[in-house]
């Protein structure tokens, strides 16, 4: 692989962003090396505390790293936050509203950066809990989509909710059945956790959401699952 690899103006470029948990960096760093063996450039992003928590397992995270036919490499942005135990960070609700101001604006910068810098983005991909990911993409007039990592049983509730196209748990009846198409009657502690209404984490169900409400600015959704998981 040329060494000026990051001077080509053709080299199709592919920006991934990244919610700052393990179970969410890791499936899209996943697809982020499959993407870059094919043949392309991916820059993996997420907030820098993700990337301070990398470099210790990896001192050469900085560095553009060749991966089969493609490179990969990485860009932290500053969520404005302190360490892990800032505050600011334990309350979910928070952070969540705090990473989307901000991490809009990071975000944002470094796709125009690129551009200016001739490597410009063709692609942006994220995973749940950040649907803004999307809003910058479709303003920049960028392809965009998004890495679900769920099932797809948990897709079609997140979708049948969003959409009201199904009866759901309410406050005032909370353990009525579900019925979604193509799927056994479902019991109330057998849909998304998330979307029980009197779960103790139901901000993040409402940032899943967010994504359905923008899915009409993605070209796909690229799902990570087996039969076997849906079976």
């Amino acid at each position: 692989m040329s060494s000026n690899i990051m001077d080509s103006q053709d080299f199709v470029h592919v920006l991934l962003v990244s919610f700052p948990v393990q179970g969410h960096v890791n499936p899209l760093l996943r697809l982020g090396k499959i993407l870059a063996s094919t043949g392309l450039l991916v820059t993996f992003s997420a907030p820098e505390s993700i990337g301070s928590f990398m470099r210790k397992a990896n001192k050469n995270i900085d560095k553009l790293t060749p991966v089969g036919d493609g490179m990969i490499r990485f860009e932290f942005f500053d969520d404005r936050l302190g360490q892990n135990d800032d505050p600011g960070r334990v309350d979910l609700d928070s952070y969540i509203s705090h990473l989307e101001l901000h991490g809009k604006e990071a975000v944002t910068a470094i796709v125009k950066k690129h551009e200016k810098e001739g490597r410009p983005v063709s692609c942006l991909i994220n995973n749940p809990f950040i649907p803004w990911v999307s809003d910058i993409a479709h303003t920049l007039n960028i392809p965009s989509t998004v890495l679900w990592v769920q099932s797809c049983a948990c897709f079609s509730a997140y979708y049948h909710y969003n959409n009201e196209l199904a009866q759901f748990l309410t406050e005032s009846d909370p353990e009525i059945d579900v019925q979604l198409p193509s799927m056994p009657l479902l019991k109330h502690d057998e849909i998304p956790s998330f979307l029980h209404p009197q779960s103790p984490y139901f901000v993040l169900g409402k940032a899943i959401l967010g994504h359905f409400k923008v899915l009409s600015k993605t070209f796909c959704v690229l799902v990570e699952t087996f039969q076997e998981l849906e079976s």
